[in-house]
C-alpha cells in the first residue's frame, strides 16, 4: 500500500512539471510598427501560420502584436514570424523579457554607397513614410513583395553602415536581414 501511495505521487509530481514546462503564456511585443489595419491584418495572418499560435491580435493605437502560445518554444517561433515579415518589437512573455535572437549584421563592416534589406514589412504609404524618416538622409527604392507584404528594400545614401541600418529598422518597429 505504502508503494502504491508513493507512486502516485512520484506520478502526480511528474505531471505537474510537464504542465508546468508546456504551459500556455501570453507573448506581446511592443514598439512594433503597426500604423493601419493592413498592418494589423497582416501581422495576424504571419501568426496564423505558426503551429500552437492563438488569439492573434494586433492594436495599432497601442504599437503592439500580441497572441497566446502554447508553449516557450511557439512563443520564440511567433516572434520570429513576425521578425521575418518585417516586424519587430521588445518580445515578453507573461510579462517577462522573451530572448529571441535574430540575425544582425556586425558592427564596424565596410561601409556600402546602397545597401539591399530584405522582408521588411511595407504594406501602405504610411509604412513607406516611416521608413522614410527613419532614414531622412537616404533614398529608399522598394523592390517586389510577397503575400505578407515584406518587401525588398534598396536604401540609397553615403556610408550605410549595415548593422546601423538593421538598428535604425527595430528602433522604428521594422525588421529586415541583408545579406
Amino acid at each position: 500500500m505504502r508503494q502504491m501511495l508513493m507512486a502516485a505521487v512520484a506520478a502526480a509530481g511528474l505531471l505537474s512539471l510537464s504542465v508546468t514546462v508546456a504551459r500556455a503564456g501570453s507573448v506581446e511585443l511592443s514598439g512594433v510598427h503597426v500604423c493601419c489595419p493592413q498592418c494589423e491584418t497582416l501581422a495576424k495572418k504571419i501568426l496564423a501560420k505558426v503551429d500552437g499560435v492563438s488569439e492573434a491580435a494586433a492594436d495599432k493605437g497601442k504599437k503592439t502584436v500580441s497572441f497566446t502560445a502554447k508553449d516557450e518554444k511557439t512563443a520564440v517561433a511567433g516572434v520570429k514570424a513576425l521578425a521575418d515579415g518585417g516586424y519587430f518589437g521588445a518580445a515578453t512573455l507573461d510579462g517577462k523579457e522573451l530572448k529571441v535572437e535574430l540575425a544582425t549584421p556586425k558592427a564596424g563592416g565596410a561601409k556600402a554607397a546602397e545597401v539591399t534589406v530584405k522582408g521588411v514589412h511595407v504594406c501602405c504609404g504610411q509604412c513607406k513614410t516611416a521608413l522614410g524618416k527613419l532614414f531622412p538622409d537616404a533614398k529608399i527604392e522598394y523592390g517586389k513583395g510577397d503575400d505578407v507584404k515584406a518587401f525588398e528594400i534598396k536604401i540609397v545614401g553615403k556610408d550605410l553602415d549595415k548593422a546601423t541600418i538593421v538598428e535604425t529598422l527595430r528602433k522604428g518597429g521594422f525588421n529586415g536581414t541583408i545579406e
